[in-house]
């Protein structure tokens, strides 16, 4: 399927998607960097004519994609706190957003430990014994672990940090593997 270009409408679509879903939506893993030429392109077309719908597509284009890096930073600072929690890694995030999660779930795991292992050194070091990594083989919907608490759903290819019978349980039905 080719890839569809950059416009208002495209912009204007991906906006909505990432407004009505709580989890971050799927975009091109290029998005920025095509919206910016775009917007390069429109603000060029502003200054060669006097038409006022040009300046004013220029300035909706500018909400439009502020409001989607605004959505997508919340939604990437709230996956950073599940993360930490959980070890459960967002899904759609595109490259210019993998690094300021991985900074932003750092400093939230770090405090996380630091404050937990203060109150409960000695229960967290045994319940970071008790769960494992693993990459699953296949799509999981989601499940209620044995520590009672829900994980995934997970696609192929995802990993995750799971209660360490659920994990060897999944390693032995060949659905995920370790690490």
């Amino acid at each position: 399927m080719p890839e569809e270009p950059i416009t208002f409408e495209f912009i204007r679509r991906v906006q909505r998607d990432e407004q009505g879903e709580p989890k971050l939506s799927k975009m091109p893993e290029d998005f920025y960097q095509k919206a910016k030429e775009y917007l390069y392109q429109k603000r060029k077309l502003a200054e060669k004519h006097t038409d006022r719908n040009i300046s004013l597509e220029v300035k909706n284009v500018e909400m439009l994609l502020e409001d989607i890096y605004n959505r997508r930073e919340t939604k990437i600072t709230n996956h950073a706190i599940i993360t930490a929690r959980t070890g459960i890694p967002p899904q759609n995030l595109i490259g210019e957003e993998k690094e300021f999660f991985d900074t932003v779930e750092n400093i939230f795991q770090k405090q996380r430990d630091r404050v937990l292992s203060l109150l409960f050194k000695k229960t967290k070091e045994k319940e970071k014994e008790q769960f494992d990594t693993i990459t699953f083989n296949e799509d999981i919907e989601e499940f209620v672990g044995l520590d009672m608490k829900k994980y995934g759903p997970f696609k192929k290819g995802d990993t995750g940090r799971l209660p360490k019978e659920n994990a060897e349980l999944f390693i032995e039905k060949n659905i995920a593997k370790k690490g």
